[in-house]
């Protein structure tokens, strides 16, 4: 239990309401004229008048009269003087005590006594007048009692509503839609901070408004009547002249089986849309199917890749920067047998040299100064039972060959500072950009090194090498942008396609979903041209104007071959259709737009017949 918890639970019902119990007793002394005293069940006075007044926070002894009443449950009426009374026996109070009679009772809540409520007299007269009228002032404080139970009730409720108001505010102002209440007239009587984000509004702006004033066309009337929820239903808000679109859910209010309101939760279709094109990505991003290349030379090397993925055998990729050596790397991983196991990645080339041995293979506890507390495990047993992929691999220092090859011959790894081999069963893929075999004449990478790491290599060529894998990326990353940015980009130039299938792509596939990222964010017509593009790619034609005029084929002539290809590879049903624009990368609307605008709809008249 907390220090905070200890403290409220060591604080007392009656102490948390002491204002309240305050009251109460001066109001009682003021009509009976006897002085009043609220004990609570830490024996702490509470409340008082008169000599009580200036007790107040003082605590008695267990042998008090107040403690016994708190341990009995019972009423108690005091007759004689302290001194001679028996139950004030072992009150340590009772030599100074000046009581010369008093009626106490019990203060229960929730079937416990929290304390007691006294009225007690200090002389003769005061004993007199107070014996005499015993029953009466008895029944009197036990009202007073069940009073003080009942507003003690009454504040705990309460403070729990106040409670489980301020969560239920939390959680729905912590919900990404947007939500709006309205009443069975369609009145608006509550929205959330997400709400008021999506429509640029205040709560004061909007509740006691007509829903129809927020979403026009928003039948009301309808949905009340029918009481059924409408799911992904689209409405619309107009926010100063701007149409803004949104995927909503109504959901009825009920109470007794009456519809008394709606809920409609409502998110932008811009965002949908953006998450939808994140979903479909990844679902599609490690997969050698999902790695677009239509190329020979793609198509020949997916087709090897998927026939290893299923061996444990080492694999080298080599290739220039840029061009998806992890990407492909993950796509063996989750083509293998491995793929529930890790898949754990290191760029070799990134990480300062006196770390990186530390990084690969772990260290125990005291290796050297600054060495976590147990250990750390390294990235090659973190990867146990999966894939370690050694990114840069031609950056790894000399000394740390030696290590990765021992690693290699005998399949166990050694922590810095341990003094016992760890066994691992681990897939080994590594890439690198740079020329290993001139390394090795250079004498900068182990030549035994290099034939353990490429049993099985592979190059992935670069963009200027299949070109006709450039369409095809191009349109994917319009999609994709499209989708992102909410855009409705149709295409590119005849110029634009000239100067990207002839720009040379250094970068690759990188520096070309960048072009496109660029270009999209920035076009402000529905088709992107030069001025698009960005000053790298129109810096370089214009150093070589000669370059933008050539003979080659466009990109129209390209992806009309390749459209052409696909559906002659997959057929012309409805389902060969998706797999040919899938296989393409593209989308369903996208394919048929440019079997149309290709005139590809006469070549395959059954095209437009298709479903």
């Amino acid at each position: 239990m907390s220090a905070v918890s200890k403290l409220l639970s060591l604080t007392s019902e009656l102490k948390l309401n002491k204002s309240y119990v305050q009251q109460i007793a001066e109001v009682i002394a003021a009509v009976i004229e006897f002085e009043v005293a609220i004990i609570d069940n830490n024996l702490e006075v509470i409340a008082g008048t008169g000599k009580y007044q200036s007790e107040i926070g003082f605590v008695y002894g267990k042998g008090s009269i107040t403690g016994q009443i708190i341990n009995s449950g019972s009423n108690f009426v005091l007759d004689d003087e302290p001194l001679n009374h028996n139950i004030c026996k072992d009150c340590n109070q009772k030599i100074i005590c000046k009581l010369k009679a008093g009626i106490l009772s019990p203060i229960i809540w929730t079937g416990d006594v929290i304390g007691t409520i006294s009225i007690f007299a200090f002389d003769d007269r005061e004993k007199n007048e107070l014996l005499s009228n015993r029953d009466k002032l008895l029944d009197f404080l036990m009202k007073i009692s069940a009073l003080i139970s009942s507003k003690i009730g009454e504040n705990e409720m309460h403070g729990r509503l106040s409670l489980m108001a301020n969560q239920f505010s939390a959680v729905i102002n912590s919900i990404v839609e947007g939500l709006v209440t309205i009443d069975h007239s369609g009145f608006i009587t509550h929205i959330n901070k997400s709400a008021e984000k999506l429509l640029n509004i205040s709560t004061q702006q909007v509740c006691g408004r007509h829903i129809n004033d927020i979403f026009q066309g928003f039948s009301v009337p309808k949905v009340l009547k029918l009481g059924q929820p409408y799911v992904e239903q689209e409405i619309q808000y107009i926010n100063k002249g701007e149409v803004c679109l949104f995927i909503s859910t109504i959901t009825p209010i009920k109470t007794n089986q009456e519809i008394i309101g709606l809920v409609i939760s409502f998110r932008s279709i811009r965002e949908l849309r953006k998450l939808a094109g994140r979903l479909i990505r990844e679902d599609r991003k490690y997969t050698l199917d999902g790695i677009l290349g239509t190329s020979k030379t793609m198509t020949i090397l997916k087709q090897k890749m998927q026939l290893v993925a299923a061996t444990d055998s080492t694999i080298l990729i080599t290739g220039e920067s840029g061009t998806g050596k992890e990407l492909f790397a993950r796509a063996i991983h989750e083509e293998s047998h491995r793929k529930n196991g890790p898949f754990i990645a290191i760029n070799c080339g990134a990480i300062p040299e006196m770390l990186l041995e530390s990084e690969l293979f772990g260290y125990e506890e005291g290796a050297f100064t600054g060495a976590s507390r147990g250990g750390k495990p390294g990235k090659f047993e973190l990867a146990n039972n999966g894939t370690i992929f050694l990114d840069e691999i031609g950056d790894m220092p000399m000394h740390l060959q030696v290590k990765l090859l021992r690693v290699l011959q005998e399949v166990k790894i050694e922590r810095i500072g341990g003094v016992k081999p760890v066994w691992i069963d681990v897939r080994i893929i590594a890439a690198t950009n740079r020329n290993l075999e001139e390394m090795i004449k250079e004498k900068l990478f182990r030549s035994d090194l290099f034939y353990r790491l490429s049993v099985i290599p592979f190059y992935i060529p670069p963009l200027r090498e299949r070109k006709e894998d450039l369409m095809l990326l191009l349109h994917h990353f319009l999609d994709k942008y499209n989708l992102i940015l909410g855009k409705q980009i149709t295409g590119f130039t005849q110029e634009v396609q000239r100067k990207m299938l002839t720009y040379p792509w250094q970068g690759n596939v990188r520096e070309l979903e960048n072009a496109v990222e660029y270009a999209v964010n920035i076009a402000t017509n529905d088709i992107i041209d030069s001025t698009y593009l960005s000053s790298r790619v129109n810096d370089y034609f214009e150093q070589n104007a000669s370059l933008a005029s050539g003979d080659q084929p466009t990109l129209a002539e390209l992806e009309k071959t390749a459209i052409a290809a696909a559906l002659k590879r997959f057929g012309s049903t409805g389902q060969a259709k998706e797999k040919a624009a899938d296989s393409l990368g593209m989308s369903r609307s996208t394919f048929y737009r440019k079997i149309k605008e290709l005139g590809l709809d006469t070549k395959f008249p059954n095209i437009n017949k298709l479903s």
